[in-house]
């Protein structure tokens, strides 16, 4: 990096079927202060020309197209490779269902720049259809269960969150990362898809030797689930597939990461706490969830 200019920033942003999402995001980039930033688009496979309609009306972003949907982290892996073949020092991994204040990308920078014993740092994240309240502002995480939460989700904003602190992990919807921490701790591990795959990142990244910051003076907007909730059906509005993931990538996540204590103490609840949920959604005749639920449990305990 030139001494003289600021670091170069890759914000990341995956685009699937969410032209309207994406591009709500792409104008509020475009009003961001910061001088050195490049906006990749990666269009995972979208059918609705969504990616080349966006590179029309945005011809200063770049646009790197899937031939299929590679979900969050294959989506993502192929940005981030771009950004390091091309000597970005930060990498800012950006849902496309959020907009963002002109000033969030400096504090970020800022940060890492003067704190070189620090991999990532995420900034304050707000609903976006309610601007007064949290979404996310940190992540919670209990490891003898291998849980993980978002701090103040739904709380009224009183400034209680204000203070910035260390985070046990970052949410993907807007975690910078450092380049040459990304060298050392690999990519996202392309077997999640989606869902989990940024706590794993965060435990590895830390497991590197890096600590993780949540600096409120960056400030974005969410609009929550916008990729993922669908038209109510007999299944309820979170699609089965939401199940699997969700289910599946939990059970990744501790056999990667539990010490020998916490993997049978989480092995025991998540395998009691699928099983209630499974009777559950019997009862009230959600069978569809109920193979979802079960097809993920039995991927996350004997999937390679």
């Amino acid at each position: 990096m030139n001494p003289n200019s600021p670091a170069k920033v890759a914000i990341i942003i995956v685009n699937w079927n969410g032209y309207d999402l994406t591009k709500t995001c792409l104008v509020s980039l475009r009003e961001i202060h910061y001088p050195n930033f490049q906006t990749v688009l990666i269009d995972n496979g979208s059918l609705d020309q969504s990616g080349d309609k966006l590179k029309s009306e945005f011809p200063e972003i770049e646009l790197i197209a899937c031939s299929e949907n590679l979900g969050f982290t294959g989506g993502n892996n192929l940005g981030i490779k771009w950004a390091l073949e091309n000597y970005h020092d930060y990498v800012l991994l950006l849902n496309n269902d959020t907009v963002v204040e002109p000033d969030f990308l400096q504090p970020l920078v800022s940060f890492l720049e003067r704190n070189h014993d620090y991999g990532a740092a995420q900034p304050k994240i707000m609903f976006e259809k309610e601007r007064n309240k949290i979404w996310n502002a940190g992540g919670g995480y209990f490891k003898w269960l291998v849980m993980s939460w978002s701090v103040g989700i739904g709380k009224e904003d009183h400034g209680q969150f204000d203070e910035e602190k260390d985070t046990p992990w970052i949410t993907g919807c807007a975690m910078m990362v450092r380049s040459d921490v990304i060298k050392e701790a690999g990519m996202l591990d392309n077997r999640f898809f989606a869902y989990y795959e940024d706590v794993e990142w965060s435990l590895r990244i830390q497991k590197s030797g890096y600590r993780l910051r949540y600096l409120p003076k960056s400030k974005i907007y969410h609009v929550a689930g916008g990729s993922s909730k669908k038209i109510k059906t007999k299944e309820g509005i979170v699609p089965p597939i939401i199940h699997f993931y969700r289910t599946r990538n939990h059970l990744f996540l501790i056999r990667k990461h539990a010490n020998p204590l916490s993997f049978v103490l989480s092995l025991v609840y998540q395998t009691a706490k699928n099983a209630a949920f499974i009777i559950y959604l019997a009862f009230i005749g959600r069978f569809q969830k109920v193979k979802a639920i079960l097809k993920g449990h039995f991927e996350g305990l004997f999937a390679k």
